[in-house]
């Protein structure tokens, strides 16, 4: 760098404010590679020297390109190399010699001091014949005195900006609006009066909405010392719209990105197209209306869509906003390009006035609240799923906006697409989810009705697994007239987990009901049958013999056998409202069902008072992740003594919602039994 000549050396941190002094026009600007964020960098530089070319030498030049391809305010002749590159200095030299062949300040400052020399003279055209220097400059040139009455121009200034012979001596101002800031506050000349000024950045103008401008100013004077200024105009009309295509392709980029995240993050219909609406209003629309068909019928009359969201960016629109829901979802009314966009055309409507309103929007009290919302320019896309059409989705804006053009169309395409993979990818999981639960629960019967207890069963199925668990709940009586409870878990969370669940639940069920033996020794039995039935699969269970009490039993309680198969202990609350775990006695519970056939098994007894409740449950109901067992445990002792006085249905009722308040990470399932005294029997019987 130090080969090149005029360098000065700067922090990028002296980039972060203005203003800079520097010693002349910059032509170059090199960000080097220990510039703490090199984009930011070259926006700043680009920001304060618009007119200079930019360099950035980095260790990472492939990732820069990345990231400066997409970022607004950089230079489209932005230069990234490696530190190492051959051939760096001459690259760089070639970009400052550009920049200056683009601006050709001296050659321009020589052809005014001619120009304004000539004009002390007679001169038979008011038009100013500012030498060939000046004509052949690469770029418009206005000169102006003082005071700011325009003296002169070369022809490309006069094309630029329409110039007419009449414009001699005019304010500049009127010729070129916001010129005259530009000439009151252009540097002295050097040479004449110290040191230059700073440097004032050029003066951005749209003429018209014909061309864009950047506009600079620079002292001089003529033969005689009257003060003139140079003001150089630059058309920057191609620029300006390559960068705002850049932009607007980026912007594109970025809501195509928050558009997947926000279909991605839910498998709820409801909540995805909710999801939507907020990424699409207002960075695309004033408004939308995402029309949904019937799922289980995509060729059903398009006329009357089954769901309607629509969403306005004024909070104060939201009772207009409700009343277009409730006519197209409920009374079938439908704007025209929602019904072509449902059957699968694209529409674009780029400028909509009132008779084409009524053509689009054939319902009259529809047309009124959808000219409420603003519908000056209308999209309707439709949204694709696999087997068809899944509805349609329109995009509004109002008449302060932008109108839609075929690029917004393109995107409003791509959209459409996306939402209707995420839509049927979630249609999809609800019809999993509904029909495992269905299957679960055409599992978990419902409990007998017995004379001397109450009994209530539970079963929440996960939030997010679309296929049915393992837990289980069972509750039927021996040949003997016992009643057995059991809860039970097969290891999994999927299909085949929900299979052989129904397979163990079939196999308890079935040795239990023809045996006269001990928990354990039932368990022991389902282990065997496991094994001899080459069942692969492992489950935790708890198995409860609870004897019907005869004569004065009935009033010492209910007496029950169990035996535990690795599962959570069941829980007892007694009639004073006091709660504990019934543990083993060997303190630990036995091996789970299916390790080994040969494991031994113990059986527990105790006796269940009257009005006691004797409750068991599956881990989902204790177990939360990143919270230890024991302190869900004791949660749940602490639920059930506060709720010790509801009526068994309401407690299970109450354990669950203070426990699981919305669907947890997995299945939970409850018994829970409650023994009545004699009392209870009497008034049941009258």
């Amino acid at each position: 760098m130090e080969d090149l000549p005029g360098t000065e050396r700067i922090s990028s941190s002296d980039l972060a404010g203005r203003p800079i002094s520097v010693g002349g026009p910059v032509d170059l600007v090199v960000i080097g590679s220990l510039a703490r964020s090199a984009l930011s960098t070259v926006q700043r530089a680009h920001r304060l020297w618009p007119d200079a070319s930019v360099a950035v030498l980095t260790g990472t030049p492939d990732a820069v390109r990345r990231e400066a391809s997409f970022a607004p305010g950089v230079p489209l002749d932005l230069l990234v190399a490696g530190v190492d590159d051959d051939g760096l200095l001459s690259r760089l030299q070639e970009l400052r010699s550009a920049s200056i062949a683009r601006r050709r300040h001296s050659a321009v400052l020589a052809a005014v001091m001619l120009d304004a020399s000539a004009a002390d003279t007679a001169s038979p055209s008011r038009i100013t014949s500012v030498g060939a220097l000046l004509e052949h400059a690469p770029l418009a040139v206005l000169v102006a005195s003082g005071e700011g009455e325009v003296l002169g121009w070369n022809r490309r200034a006069e094309r630029l900006f329409l110039l007419q012979p009449a414009m001699y001596g005019r304010p500049v101002d009127e010729v070129v609006p916001g010129a005259l800031s530009m000439v009151t506050s252009a540097p002295p000349p050097p040479g004449h009066g110290g040191a230059p000024d700073v440097v004032r950045p050029p003066l951005q103008l749209r003429l018209a909405d014909r061309v864009e401008v950047e506009l600079s100013a620079v002292s001089s004077q003529t033969d005689l010392g009257r003060p003139v200024v140079l003001l150089l105009a630059v058309d920057v009309t191609e620029q300006r719209r390559a960068e705002r295509e850049r932009d607007r392709l980026a912007a594109q980029v970025d809501l195509l990105g928050r558009v997947s995240q926000s279909l991605l993050a839910s498998l709820d219909v409801a909540e995805s197209r909710s999801r939507l609406a907020a990424t699409l209003v207002p960075a695309l629309a004033d408004w939308l209306s995402i029309h949904l068909l019937d799922d289980h019928d995509h060729d059903h009359d398009h006329d009357h869509p089954s769901d309607v969201l629509v969403r306005h960016r004024a909070p104060a629109l939201a009772a207009v906003v409700g009343e277009v829901e409730r006519l197209e979802s409920r009374g079938g009314v439908v704007t025209e390009p929602s019904r072509r966009a449902a059957g699968g055309e694209e529409v674009l409507l780029r400028d909509l006035d009132a008779d084409g309103l009524v053509a689009q929007v054939p319902d009259a009290a529809l047309r009124s609240l959808v000219r409420q919302l603003g519908a000056d320019s209308l999209i309707a896309v439709p949204i694709p799923g696999r087997n068809g059409v899944l509805g349609s989705l329109l995009l509004g804006r109002g008449s302060a906006r932008a109108r839609f053009g075929e690029a917004d169309l393109a995107v409003a395409i791509e959209i459409g697409r996306r939402a209707g993979m995420a839509l049927d990818n979630a249609r999809l999981y609800s019809g999993q989810r509904h029909l495992a639960t269905e299957l679960q629960q055409s599992l978990l019967t419902a409990p007998p009705v017995v004379a001397f207890a109450d009994i209530a069963v539970r079963y929440v199925a996960a939030a997010q697994q679309a296929q049915v668990g393992g837990d289980w709940y069972d509750a039927f009586r021996q040949r003997s007239g016992d009643l057995v409870l059991v809860i039970g878990d097969v290891v999994g969370h999927d299909t085949r987990a929900a299979a052989a669940m129904g397979q163990v639940r079939g196999l308890l069920r079935g040795i239990c009901f023809n045996s006269a033996d001990v928990p354990s020794r039932l368990l022991s039995s389902v282990d065997e049958a496991i094994v001899g039935l080459e069942l692969t699969t492992m489950a935790t269970a708890v198995l409860a013999q609870l004897s019907p009490p005869t004569g004065c039993d009935r009033r010492n309680g209910v007496r029950m056998q169990w035996s535990n198969a690795g599962h959570p202990p069941p829980l007892l609350l007694d009639a004073s409202g006091r709660a504990r775990l019934l543990e083993p006695g060997t303190g630990k519970a036995d091996l789970l069902l299916g390790v080994d056939s040969l494991a031994w098994r113990s059986t527990e007894a105790t006796t269940l008072p009257a009005g006691s409740t004797l409750l068991f449950y599956t881990d989902g109901l204790v177990e939360r992740r990143g919270q230890d067992l024991d302190q869900g445990l004791q949660r749940l002792l602490d639920v059930v003594e506060r709720h010790a006085d509801e009526e068994i249905e309401k407690l299970c009722d109450a354990v669950l919602g203070v426990m699981v308040p919305r669907a947890g990470e997995d299945d939970v399932a409850m018994v829970a039994v409650r023994p009545r005294s004699s009392e209870d029997d009497e008034v049941l019987g009258s």
